[in-house]
């Protein structure tokens, strides 16, 4: 589950450094307009309906999330069932795959578009058999840690980045990659808890899903060249 929010925590954290635009090797960054700009940001992107059909530990008990909101205050609001109880209701179903798909969609506000009166009522089942959780948005926070981080620290980040560099130009990186590496980096260096190994693998997971194949090569030598040099 940890690594599942730190996943996309590290999404949201692209998305916003990429809206920044970022991407002077000495940038001038006002730290108090970047505040601004993430209270702007989470009022674009609230983060909502990213816990759905997660499972997670609570109270020694395992747990189904089947539903999230974003609360004024800021917290997230959960409805969680447990994981047995999930299992048993969700057999009752012809296609388990079809009633996830339509859970899914229910919990997006989407229009469902066919007859689903049995998917109906085994949702029904899930929340007469859930329970109601407040919690911290904790996606939310660790994005906005990683955020901060790298601001704070884009100076050394993008020199780790220049100095691994070869055959290429740091300014000729272009801004996805550059953002991927950025919070790969600070992962690297400054970030406490994260394995090395796991913030490269990431990072190509993000490169995968936002860039090209060659950028995951590309992404690979530059941060296994800084870790090295760091492990030095």
């Amino acid at each position: 589950m940890r690594y599942w929010i730190n996943r996309r925590a590290r999404e949201l954290s692209l998305r916003f450094m990429y809206s920044l635009e970022v991407d002077d090797i000495e940038p001038k960054v006002n730290l108090q307009d970047v505040k601004l700009d993430i209270n702007n940001f989470w009022d674009s992107n609230p983060v909502t309906n990213y816990y759905m059909l997660k499972r997670m530990l609570i109270s020694d008990q395992s747990m189904i999330v089947i539903g999230c909101s974003l609360l004024k205050s800021g917290k997230v609001f959960l409805r969680v069932v447990n994981l047995s109880k999930y299992n048993e209701i969700i057999e009752k179903s012809n296609n388990i795959k079809n009633f996830k798909n339509f859970l899914k969609i229910y919990n997006a506000n989407e229009k469902i578009k066919t007859d689903d009166s049995n998917y109906y009522e085994l949702l029904r089942d899930l929340f007469d058999n859930s329970k109601k959780i407040v919690t911290k948005n904790i996606i939310r926070d660790k994005a906005t840690e990683i955020i901060n981080g790298c601001i704070e620290n884009i100076k050394p980040i993008d020199d780790q980045i220049d100095q691994s560099i070869t055959n290429w130009k740091f300014s000729r990186i272009n801004a996805i990659d550059l953002n991927i590496l950025r919070i790969a980096v600070y992962e690297i260096l400054f970030s406490k808890g994260i394995p090395v190994p796991v913030s490269i693998k990431e990072a190509i997971v993000l490169a995968l899903k936002y860039s090209s194949d060659e950028s995951c090569s590309f992404i690979n030598g530059i941060l296994d060249t800084i870790s090295k040099r760091e492990l030095q």
